[in-house]
C-alpha cells in the first residue's frame, strides 16, 4: 500500500507492518514502560499509537538515509517498504565500489544511533518522568538498539553489507565477498534462531522475546540465501547477451487469428506469449494476460490485433544486450518475458525466467564451476 512520497521516493507499507504496528503500540501502552506512569487507559493507549508512529518514522528515516545517499551517488530508488522486520529501501542498481557500498550501507545504522542521542536529549528535556519524557527516552533506546543491532555482520543487515564492502575492497572479488559475508550471515543467522529456541524452551513461549529471535533468525537465512542466489545468478550471466539466455522465437500467429485459436495454441505449446505477424512485419506481442481485454466477450470473436500488445508499447531488447540489464529489466518490469528483437525488427526469441534458469548450468568451466570474466 503505497502512503505517499518522501524527497521524491515512493514510500509503501505492506500489510504485515500493521500487525507489528499494533504490536508495538498495544505493548508499550499494556506492558510497556507507559504502565508506571499517571495516566488514563485512553492516554496510555494515544501516547502508545504516537510513540509507535514515532518509532516507526524512525525506521523510515533509517531507510531513506541509505536512499539519498545511494542516489547521490547515482543509484535510482525504486521504493522504501516498512514491513514486520522493519524497512527495507528498493535500489535498482549496485554500487560500483566497495566503499560506496559501504557508506550506503553505514549511513543507515549513524542515522538510528543519532536518531537516538537526540530522543535521548529530548527526554532529559521533558524530564524522565514525564509522558513525553518517557517516550522519548524509549524512543532514544530503541533507535540506538536499531542502529548497533543492523551493525551485525549479518548479510544482508547493513553490518553484512558493510563486512562484504570490507571484503570486496580486500580481495578484489566481489562475488567472493559476496560468497564470504553470505556465509557468516548464514552463521549469525542460525545462532540467533538456536538462542531463540532456546529462550523460548528455557523460560517459555510468554516471553515472546525468544519467538522474537526465532524469527528475526529464520527472515536473515531467507534473505541472506536470496542475495546469495541473486549475486551467483548475475555472476554467471557475466559476459552473456539478451541471445544467449533468450528461448527460440514460437511459431508466430497470422494478425487475421482469432482469440480462441490463440489460446488453444497457447494451452498446446506451453507458450505465455506469441508474435503476431502480418505478412513480414512483427505486429505485437499475445500473452495471457491479455486476454483480459476480451471483456465480456468470447475468445472466438476477437482477432488477436484486438487483444495484442503493439510492438511500440512493448518493452523488448536487442539481441546483443548485455544479459544482466535485461534480467534487471525483466524484474522491473513485472513481466513474465522480454521479446528480443533484432534492428530490421525481427524477433529473435523471448527472455523469460525459465530460460534464464536453463541458461545457467551451460555456463560452466570444464571444472563444473561457474566460469568468471577475468
Amino acid at each position: 500500500m503505497r502512503i505517499g512520497k518522501i524527497f521524491g521516493i515512493d514510500v509503501v507499507i505492506n500489510l504485515s507492518w500493521l500487525f507489528i504496528f499494533a504490536f508495538v503500540a498495544w505493548s508499550l501502552a499494556q506492558v510497556g514502560p507507559f504502565r508506571l506512569i499517571d495516566l488514563t487507559p485512553f492516554q496510555r493507549v494515544a501516547l502508545g499509537v504516537v510513540t509507535a508512529l514515532l518509532f516507526f518514522a524512525s525506521v523510515l528515516a533509517h531507510e531513506l538515509a541509505h536512499s539519498l545517499v545511494a542516489r547521490a551517488r547515482g543509484i535510482p530508488i525504486a521504493r522504501i517498504t516498512l514491513f514486520i522486520f522493519g524497512g527495507v529501501s528498493s535500489l535498482e542498481g549496485e554500487p560500483t565500489t566497495a566503499p560506496i557500498e559501504a557508506w550506503i550501507a553505514f549511513v543507515g545504522p549513524l542515522t538510528s544511533v543519532v536518531l537516538g542521542a537526540l530522543f535521548f536529549a529530548l527526554s532529559a528535556l521533558f524530564g524522565a518522568h514525564t509522558a513525553a519524557g518517557t517516550a522519548a527516552g524509549y524512543l532514544g533506546g530503541v533507535n540506538i538498539l536499531l542502529g548497533i543491532f543492523n551493525l551485525v555482520p549479518a548479510y544482508p543487515l547493513d553490518g553484512g553489507r558493510v563486512l562484504h564492502a570490507l571484503i570486496w575492497r580486500w580481495t578484489n572479488n566481489r562475488f567472493r565477498a559476496t560468497q564470504i559475508a553470505a556465509t557468516a550471515g548464514r552463521v549469525m543467522a542460525i545462532m540467533l534462531v538456536t538462542y531463540g529456541a532456546f529462550q523460548t524452551l528455557y523460560k517459555g513461549v510468554g516471553t515472546g522475546s525468544g519467538l522474537w529471535f526465532v524469527f528475526i533468525g529464520w527472515f536473515l537465512l531467507q534473505a541472506g540465501g536470496a542475495e546469495r542466489m541473486q549475486a551467483e545468478l548475475a555472476h554467471s550471466l557475466v559476459g552473456l547477451s539478451a541471445r544467449d539466455i533468450a528461448t527460440a522465437a514460437p511459431e508466430a500467429l497470422p494478425a487475421d487469428t482469432t482469440g480462441d485459436v490463440a489460446l488453444q495454441r497457447m494451452m498446446k505449446s506451453g507458450n505465455r506469449a506469441l508474435p503476431i505477424m502480418l505478412g513480414d512485419q512483427l505486429l505485437g506481442i499475445l500473452t495471457m494476460s491479455d486476454f483480459a481485454k476480451l471483456g465480456d466477450r468470447s475468445p472466438n470473436e476477437a482477432y488477436v490485433t484486438s487483444l495484442m500488445t503493439r510492438m511500440e508499447d512493448v518493452r523488448s531488447a536487442l539481441p546483443s544486450a548485455d544479459a544482466l540489464d535485461v534480467v534487471r529489466m525483466l524484474s522491473q518490469a513485472g513481466v513474465a518475458q522480454i521479446p528480443v528483437v533484432d534492428e530490421q525488427g525481427m524477433l529473435v526469441g523471448f527472455v523469460t525466467r525459465e530460460s534464464i534458469l536453463r541458461r545457467l548450468p551451460l555456463h560452466k568451466d570444464n571444472r563444473g564451476e561457474v566460469s568468471r570474466a577475468a
